[in-house]
């Protein structure tokens, strides 16, 4: 809102400069009129005046003593300066919506100020009081006015001839309505109690008007090409908030296949393409396509309240399960086994230490003491106990430590072995593919402030169609961008997955051309539909017409029934992969066994022969001797060996 102390100056020098006092005259009937709907039923609110330089001096005079007596602030607009520049220096708050009544006071046309503003000029309350004798109904019907929600002129009418006593007439226009101009009274009725009583609706029904809609029949589920009607009948969320309102404001629409261009709605080159354009050069009356609302649409377009909040889905390739094989050592994280065998190392550490440090050792070594332990791993009785107290504690705490760790794996292994188990899905793309219909996200993309948003706009292919994106996002070389509801819709059958984040989560709305008198009857409307709830379920019927009949249950029940589905052999390949690779390590062993064994027996062998060849060496030596010396000498010989 203004502030109170917010006043525009800009009128005549002699009316800056002139003496604010009251006529001396008694001032004629209608221009007792004008104070009286000023102080009356607009009582209370701020004033723009625009004041018509040719207004007579006890016209401006009245003006000025009405002005002094208002509590309220007013901002004074000369209409004999230039429109144009005025209108670029208020701002937007004075220049359009409920926030002031703009009261024009004027003898002669004035519409030559008006056709100069800007289009951000667009009042919701707009009051003409003409002085003239002449009639100023046409300014009701002229383009210029047309986009004013409510409209009043108030004017000099004269009941039988121009000497009797005016009184003061009240006209609008009805541009629905065949009879445009209508007479709604005459000021003094006592039916003139409120605003709403002084401003009446001018758009209370439409009265069977067609409106021209530019659309596309391609926006699932929100617009698209009805199953059962003739080509050119839309179907879909839009369908259902069209017909909605059209029972209660009485019109008909009419909607196109698709846009000329073939683009959805974009500024390029500096003019709206697609369904936008069409709207923008007034060819249509607005659109209802999948649209977000944003700074660049809402300063060519007026939007609609929001219906609905959606962004710009990714969907990517599944990623195939991991093989069965493996999934031995899925019911623990790889960190999870890196603390088990940690634990194994420090406790086979511990138990070698007390071990070594008992009188008479109870396992004798590391080589009797890991198997020992190993045993509790997996689940197999302890043949039998430590001697000594302390270390049976020890032993006792292992078993059950372990007890609760085979427990939790086996729980786990049961579930991991029957249901298929898939990689981690990334939630970045490394490449992204998009049709390219005009929409805005490949530029916001490339000129974002977010990195990893700009990253993504460099990467990203447009594609002339909508099958190629898919079809490359199927062969695992793109991620598919899309609107949500149209990629879950399109990309349902295919096995794919959608990214958990949005891009662009926005408010969704109707555009409608700028400065459009009755939006605001369709704003009504749409928040009477989102509020009652039937905006959330016609885009749930609508989903369901394409993805069957309350598709989110059935996917949770499938996944339920595949949880309780039988083991197979083929489920198994984890724990008979363990078996083999147990078999194949007991082989190993062995082998490793009978060929120590062998070694040993070799060199047993080869020890017994050396022997007995040093002790028939000996005993050689010791005949010769014994023949040569004597029997004293082969006695010496015979003991030293």
């Amino acid at each position: 809102m203004l502030l109170p102390s917010l006043l525009l100056l800009l009128v005549e020098e002699s009316l800056a400069l002139g003496s604010i006092v009251q006529s001396k005259g008694r001032p004629d009937s209608h221009l007792e009129s004008l104070r009286g709907i000023v102080q009356g039923p607009l009582s209370g609110w701020n004033f723009v005046f625009y004041l018509d330089p040719y207004l007579e001096a006890h016209v401006l005079e009245y003006v000025r003593g009405l002005l002094v007596d208002l509590s309220t602030s007013q901002v004074l607009v000369d209409l004999g300066s230039d429109g144009a520049l005025w209108s670029q220096e208020q701002p937007t708050e004075l220049l359009r919506g409920a926030y002031m009544i703009h009261l024009v006071v004027f003898q002669e046309d004035p519409r030559p100020f008006f056709e100069a503003v800007s289009l951000q000029w667009n009042p919701q309350y707009l009051l003409f009081f003409s002085v003239s004798d002449e009639t100023r109904k046409d300014l009701l019907v002229d383009e210029t006015f047309k986009s004013i929600e409510r409209l009043l002129l108030v004017e000099k009418t004269y009941l039988a001839n121009s000497a009797s006593k005016p009184i003061s007439a009240m006209y609008t226009s009805f541009p629905f309505e065949e009879r445009k101009v209508k007479r709604i009274g005459s000021w003094g009725d006592a039916r003139f109690a409120s605003k709403e009583d002084l401003f009446v609706d001018r758009f209370e029904s439409f009265r069977g008007y067609e409106f021209q809609l530019g659309t596309w029949l391609d926006d699932y589920p929100y617009l698209y090409q009805s199953k059962t009607k003739p080509e050119g009948y839309g179907d879909g969320l839009e369908v259902e908030m069209l017909d909605a309102m059209a029972k209660v404001l009485d019109y008909k629409y009419n909607l196109t296949k698709e846009s000329p261009d073939m683009m959805w709605g974009a500024f390029e080159n500096g003019s709206w393409t697609g369904m936008l354009g069409m709207v923008h050069r007034k060819e249509k009356n607005f659109t209802v396509n999948y649209f977000v609302i944003t700074g660049e649409r809402v300063e060519a377009f007026d939007a609609s309240v929001s219906y609905w909040m959606e962004g710009f889905g990714m969907s990517m390739l599944s990623p195939p399960p991991l093989p069965k094989w493996r999934g031995a050592y899925y019911p623990f994280k790889p960190t999870l086994w890196l603390c088990l065998a940690i634990t194994f190392v420090l406790v086979l550490i511990i138990m070698s230490i007390q071990d070594a440090l008992q009188p008479e050792p109870f396992l004798g070594g590391v080589g009797s003491t890991w198997p020992y332990l190993l045993r509790a791993m997996f689940n197999s009785s302890i043949p039998r106990l430590p001697k000594a107290q302390w270390q049976r504690l020890f032993v006792g705490s292992w078993w059950l430590y372990c007890f609760i760790v085979t427990t939790a794996y086996t729980a786990n292994l049961i579930a991991f072995l029957t249901i298929p188990v898939f990689p981690e899905r990334i939630q970045t793309v490394e490449q992204v593919s998009m049709h390219d219909y005009g929409e805005f996200v490949p530029g916001a993309l490339k000129t974002s402030q977010d990195p990893y948003y700009r990253a993504l706009g460099d990467k990203l292919d447009l594609f002339p169609s909508d099958d190629i994106p898919v079809k490359s996002m199927l062969q695992g070389t793109h991620a598919y961008m899309e609107s949500y509801s149209y990629n879950r819709i399109n990309t349902f059958a295919t096995n794919s997955y959608m990214l958990r984040d949005q891009l662009y989560p926005g408010h969704l709305c109707w555009y409608f051309q700028k400065n459009t008198a009755w939006k605001y009857k369709f704003d009504r409307g749409i928040r009477r539909l989102v509020e009652s709830g039937l905006i959330a379920h016609w885009i749930k019927i609508k989903t369901d017409d394409f993805l069957g009949h309350d598709f989110e249950r059935k996917q949770n029940r499938q996944g339920k029934e595949r949880q309780n589905q039988a083991l197979t052999l083929d489920h198994l390949q984890g724990v008979f992969f363990i078996l083999a690779m147990s078999w194949a390590a007991g082989v190993l062993v062995f082998v490793g066994e009978v060929l120590r064994h062998r070694c040993v027996l070799q060199e047993r062998v080869l020890t017994s022969s050396r022997s007995i060849i040093v002790l028939y060496t000996s005993k050689h030596l010791c005949t010769v001797s014994s023949s040569i010396i004597g029997d004293s000498m082969d006695c010496c010989i015979a003991r030293k060996h």
